[in-house]
């Protein structure tokens, strides 16, 4: 997406998937079960609401980003991984939403890769 200055790529994954995915934030893994109607990416629109993972209830993305002290100037350059039903599935490089987690280790996945453009992470 070049209004925000990254990539954002998938990569469909077997099982298992290692551990290291899920501690850096410019990458995550999701349920593939559920991604079964595609991925897009898009940036954020008023009212957006997902759920982060092991957070109660949906949230809204702004208090999500004020909450997260995302610069005002920056949220609208951060990357939306929605699903085919315009569900946020990634907030990228912050968080997962919770439906979409990987909860089983032999989970089928899609290991989702955020890159800045001419960045190597």
């Amino acid at each position: 997406m070049p209004s925000t200055g990254a990539v954002v790529s998938a990569e469909v994954v077997g099982m298992p998937v290692s551990t290291e995915i899920g501690r850096n934030t410019n990458q995550t893994a999701i349920r593939r079960d559920l991604a079964a109607g595609g991925l897009s990416v898009r940036t954020r629109r008023p009212g957006d609401r997902f759920r982060p993972a092991g957070a109660i209830g949906r949230r809204k993305l702004q208090d999500f980003f004020v909450d997260r002290k995302v610069a005002r100037d920056a949220r609208d350059h951060v990357p939306l991984v929605v699903d085919a039903s315009d569900r946020i599935v990634w907030v990228a490089g912050h968080a997962v939403d919770d439906a979409f987690r990987v909860t089983e280790p032999a989970q089928a996945v899609i290991i989702l890769r955020l890159k800045a453009v001419g960045g190597s992470a």
